[in-house]
């Protein structure tokens, strides 16, 4: 439970305005573990299922914006705010990360990288216009996440770039596109996995 400063009540996903009088549910990116603000009343909540990491809201909870950037992992099990508004998160495997909320850095990390190459489903799904697409990498290298239409032609290409071992997410757009079916493929070395997501317009 969060009440923030404008004395808007956080409980799960619902949301009061009125000090508990009445009640709204709000949308969050991914089931949620905990909350926090900061002092221009931005609301926080990490996410520990799915891989959805650390999201912000700038419009107390109406919209979410994630700031994953440098996070090795994303399964988040507590947040605060100190004094000087650093975001710190706690993280499954015993690591810590601050952040200025533009950027992340570790302060600490036991050796906690990912276990075995694996793609995310995207968040959300279906999606429109955008969706989010995660995937982890125990070892370094070329990496190429591309999309296709269901009939295998070539949509876009979101990386193709050497990356080293982490956590990674990445914002499609599906602009111009006709609702349905599209696939999007993550390749790396002898890995490849496929995943389908779902376009409605």
């Amino acid at each position: 439970m969060l009440i923030a400063s404008n004395d808007y009540i956080y409980v799960g996903s619902k949301r009061s305005t009125d000090n508990g009088i009445s009640w709204e549910e709000i949308t969050y990116p991914g089931p949620y573990i905990c909350y926090a603000e900061n002092s221009v009343g931005n609301i926080f909540i990490g996410t520990r299922s799915y891989g959805n990491g650390i999201w912000r809201s700038t419009d107390f909870g109406d919209s979410w914006e994630a700031i994953n950037s440098g996070l090795s992992t994303l399964e988040i099990w507590s947040l605060a705010v100190d004094a000087e508004d650093y975001l710190y998160a706690g993280t499954d495997g015993k690591s810590m990360f601050k952040t200025t909320i533009s950027t992340v850095t570790s302060v600490e990390n036991e050796n906690h990288l990912p276990p075995s190459f694996y793609l995310e489903q995207n968040y959300p799904n279906p999606f429109n216009p955008s969706t989010c697409i995660s995937w982890q990498s125990p070892v370094g290298g070329h990496q190429m996440l591309k999309v296709f239409d269901v009939l295998g032609n070539e949509i876009a290409t979101l990386v193709d770039e050497y990356k080293p071992a982490g956590n990674y997410e990445v914002e499609f757009k599906a602009e111009g596109l006709s609702s349905g079916i599209y696939f999007y493929q993550l390749r790396t070395g002898d890995f490849i996995q496929t995943k389908k997501m779902v376009l409605l317009l």
